[in-house]
């Protein structure tokens, strides 16, 4: 009796870890909320970007986008080792996805980007760069 109320009890747990792993799975994150830096493209332009009320905001400060206005886009994070966090947004408007790999402990950043989708252009983009005059509230 003992041997099978402890195999229902071992598959009852065996039921419940992975859905519980999968409802986690889906939790949003906002682990950068009150972080606001400078990041800089390896080739393509400088931007203002900050962290707010479950938000990302972004400014383009150098390269050709310099002149657009300031965006902001609801975001997800998850957080990867000590700073070192994978975000991304969904730019609806301007049909962009965006995956960041933000790593705070050397300052750098992994961007990987699918942009115009659906259009008859759409691209991909591939690029790291540099983080710099980091605040963090």
């Amino acid at each position: 009796m003992k041997t099978l109320a402890l195999s229902i009890l071992m598959l009852l747990v065996g039921f419940a870890v992975p859905l519980h792993a999968a409802t986690s799975l889906d939790k949003e994150e906002h682990l950068l909320n009150g972080t606001s830096f400078t990041f800089q493209y390896q080739n393509a332009g400088a931007m203002d970007v900050s962290f707010a009320d479950n938000q990302l905001t972004y400014k383009w400060i150098a390269g050709r986008n310099a002149q657009e206005p300031q965006q902001s886009y609801a975001y997800k994070s998850r957080k990867l080792d000590t700073d070192m966090y994978l975000v991304n947004w969904h730019e609806p408007d301007k049909k962009n996805y965006v995956t960041m790999v933000f790593n705070f402990k050397n300052n750098t950043c992994a961007v990987s980007v699918i942009s115009k989708y659906g259009n008859e252009k759409p691209f991909t983009g591939f690029q790291a760069g540099v983080i710099e005059h980091v605040v963090k509230r």
